[in-house]
């Protein structure tokens, strides 16, 4: 566990950095006189990043800095350069594509890229997942996810 704390620690501080340039690029979104805008849900979401990430750091910092550092695992570090290009690849192929055909694929992928064996209960959540997620925006929130040329 002691391993971990360094990591903890720098991902605590990263999530709060990250959290800081959502609130500051967000700024200038519309903000409507009812409701949740495009301008409120950003910040919202980044306040919450913030408030966990400080609760991340401060968690790890009253514990104890470990004072060994375990050698690098490569191959997590792989997977997390795996996922970045995917997640690149995800973003690009989006608008052509569009959410609905192209997220269960890229979720499915990033499910089975970390371990997940079940690849039946993978591909059953990924689809589900991109169900909820796309009937949510759509319906609830009134923000159109892209559909693709192909619609």
């Amino acid at each position: 566990m002691k391993e971990t704390r360094q990591v903890d620690v720098w991902t605590g501080v990263g999530l709060m950095v990250l959290s800081i340039g959502v609130w500051v690029l967000t700024a200038d979104l519309p903000t409507p006189k009812r409701g949740i805008g495009p301008g409120q849900y950003p910040r919202v979401i980044a306040a919450t990043l913030f408030i966990l990430g400080l609760v991340q750091f401060l968690s790890n910092i009253i514990k104890g800095y470990p004072k060994q550092t375990a050698a690098v695992q490569w191959k997590q570090i792989g997977r997390a350069g795996l996922l970045a290009l995917m997640a690149f690849v995800y973003v690009r192929l989006l608008k052509p594509i569009g959410f609905p055909l192209l997220t269960p694929f890229f979720l499915y992928a990033t499910i089975v890229l970390f371990g997940y064996k079940k690849k039946r209960t993978a591909a059953i959540v990924s689809i589900g997942a991109t169900a909820v997620i796309f009937l949510l925006f759509n319906v609830v929130f009134m923000v159109f996810l892209p559909v693709g040329r192909i619609f």
